[in-house]
């Protein structure tokens, strides 16, 4: 007489045994792609003021410099003038308020650019006046 024995029985029961080095990989490689792809430094942010037409203008709004964009040209107080030219009167009074009026069909990034042109000779007073229409 021969005793059956399960062949479950005769085996260890073993433990499968999980590595954590392939978890750990994944983490630092995960740790790594979100310090590579965010972005540490702050946003810039671009402060925008528009002034009313129907106000009554302050004495400092009397002294701000008129910049009018056109597609194609600049107008400092009615006068073109190149980017060159404005930057340089701008950087000789950083701290004069500058009015920027736009005329129809203007991009937002050429108005983005003259605001950057603007912020690095050092203007802060930067406000926005209504679009100019009929030009």
């Amino acid at each position: 007489m021969t005793l059956f024995v399960p062949p479950f029985a005769s085996r260890r029961r073993s433990r499968a045994a999980v590595s954590l080095t392939p978890l750990i990989d994944v983490v630092f490689i995960l740790l790594i792609f979100f310090m590579l792809v965010s972005n540490l430094q702050s946003t810039n942010m671009i402060d925008l003021r528009v002034s009313d037409r129907n106000s009554t203008p302050t004495q400092a709004e009397d002294r701000a410099l008129l910049v009018t964009i056109y597609r194609d040209a600049l107008e400092l107080d009615g006068q073109p003038v190149s980017l060159g030219q404005l930057r340089d009167q701008v950087a000789l009074q950083p701290q004069r308020q500058v009015a920027i009026q736009s005329s129809d069909g203007v991009s937002l990034q050429r108005i983005v650019n003259l605001l950057d042109q603007l912020r690095s000779v050092g203007a802060s007073q930067v406000s926005f006046l209504e679009a100019a229409t009929g030009e």
